[in-house]
């Protein structure tokens, strides 16, 4: 499976959720939000993949795996510094202890 990140907003422009408003909706189940909260940062996320594994497949491998552990931990987000510096150390940590 190759890594396509999707741009495509799943909202309005003018209703455009901030991350906290997205985290706290997916925290609900709400698939609308976890797309959204997904195609918001997987270029970076993936990016950071890219940089960590020794290929594009283990690449591909990490940021799946990545993202759902991710997902399962969302409820450990406190809210304290920006979303994406707590999702892009998630994804390092685990890209470093895939190998």
């Amino acid at each position: 499976m190759t890594h396509r990140p999707n741009t495509k907003c799943h909202y309005p422009e003018i209703m455009k959720p901030t991350d906290e408003e997205l985290i706290k909706k997916c925290l609900k189940n709400d698939p609308v939000a976890q797309r959204e909260l997904y195609d918001r940062h997987s270029a970076m996320l993936f990016g950071v993949c890219i940089r960590y594994a020794r290929n594009r497949q283990d690449a591909e491998d990490i940021f799946q795996d990545a993202f759902i552990k991710a997902f399962a931990q969302l409820d450990k987000f406190e809210f304290k510094g920006s979303f994406a510096g707590w999702i892009r150390r998630l994804f390092v940590n685990y890209a470093l202890n895939y190998y």
